[in-house]
C-alpha cells in the first residue's frame, strides 16, 4: 500500500532560524494522526510544507507517493488553519460557489447544500461572511475545504477560537470523516482532543519529531509524562 503522506528527513530554516530538523513520518491511508506541540515547536511550518505552500530547505515529502506541490496533488489535500481563505464581501453560498468552480466540482448545488448542513449554516447561507461570529467563520471554513472531498486533511489549531457548540459540532464531523477512512493530520497542543479523535500521536520539540506512539497504548497522563520525560531530555543533551 502506498503511504498516503511520507515525510523524509525535512528540514527548514528561515536564515538563522531552525524551523524543522530532519523530520521523518508515515502516515497510512485513512489514518488519524495527532501532531502535539507548544506554540513554536514547528507544527505550521510543517503543514505548510506538506500542503505545498512552502518549500523544504532539505528532504522530501510524497502525497500518496508523488509531490505534493503538483497542481492535482493540490486538490488532493485541503487546509484549515489560522488563515480562512473566505471573502468577507460575499454571502457564504458565494464563497462555496466560487470554491467549487475551482476545484470543477460535479453536482456542486447539491455538495454545497451538503457541506452546509454538515456545519449547521444553512439558515445563513445567504448572508455575508462578514457579518459571521469567529465561530461561524470557521465553520465555513471547514465546509471549504471538505467541499471537494479530499483525500487528506490538514488541521491546524482548529479548535481555537469556537465556542462549545462548534467544538462539539467540529468533533463529530471529524469523526464521521475518520469513520468514512479520510486521512487527517490534525496539530494541537491538547492532549485530550488528541485522544478523542486520533489513533496516533507525534510529539513536536524542538523542530523534531521526539515522540511517536499509539493512542490506544497511552493515556493522557501517560502521552503528558512522555512528553514532559522527552522535553527534559532534549534539553540536557
Amino acid at each position: 500500500m502506498v503511504p498516503a503522506l511520507q515525510i523524509n528527513k525535512v528540514s527548514k530554516d528561515f536564515g538563522r532560524i531552525i524551523a524543522l530538523r530532519n523530520v521523518s513520518f508515515v502516515v497510512q491511508p485513512g489514518e488519524f494522526v495527532s501532531i502535539l506541540g507548544r506554540n513554536g515547536a514547528g507544527k505550521t511550518t510543517l503543514l505548510n510544507i506538506i500542503s505545498g505552500i512552502s518549500r523544504p530547505s532539505s528532504g522530501t515529502v510524497q502525497l500518496s507517493g508523488t509531490d505534493p506541490s503538483d497542481r492535482i496533488n493540490k486538490a488532493k489535500l485541503a487546509v484549515i488553519s489560522h488563515e480562512m481563505f473566505l471573502y468577507g464581501n460575499l454571502t457564504a453560498l458565494e464563497n462555496l460557489e466560487y470554491y467549487g468552480q475551482v476545484y470543477n466540482i460535479k453536482n456542486m448545488e447539491q455538495r454545497i447544500e451538503q457541506v452546509l448542513r454538515d456545519v449547521e449554516l444553512t439558515h445563513r447561507r445567504f448572508d455575508l461572511v462578514a457579518t459571521y461570529s469567529r465561530g461561524m467563520t470557521q465553520r465555513l471554513t471547514i465546509a471549504r475545504a471538505l467541499l471537494h472531498k479530499p483525500l487528506l486533511l490538514l488541521l491546524d489549531e482548529p479548535f481555537t477560537g469556537l465556542d462549545q457548540h462548534a467544538v462539539g459540532m467540529l468533533t463529530a464531523l471529524l469523526k464521521a470523516l475518520k469513520d468514512q477512512g479520510r486521512t487527517i493530520l490534525l496539530t494541537t497542543h491538547d492532549l485530550h482532543t488528541a485522544s478523542t479523535l486520533s489513533e496516533r500521536y507525534l510529539i513536536l520539540e524542538k523542530h523534531s519529531i521526539i515522540q511517536d506512539g499509539s493512542m490506544a497504548d497511552t493515556s493522557p497522563d501517560e502521552i503528558r509524562e512522555k512528553y514532559f520525560s522527552a522535553k527534559r531530555m532534549k534539553e540536557e543533551k
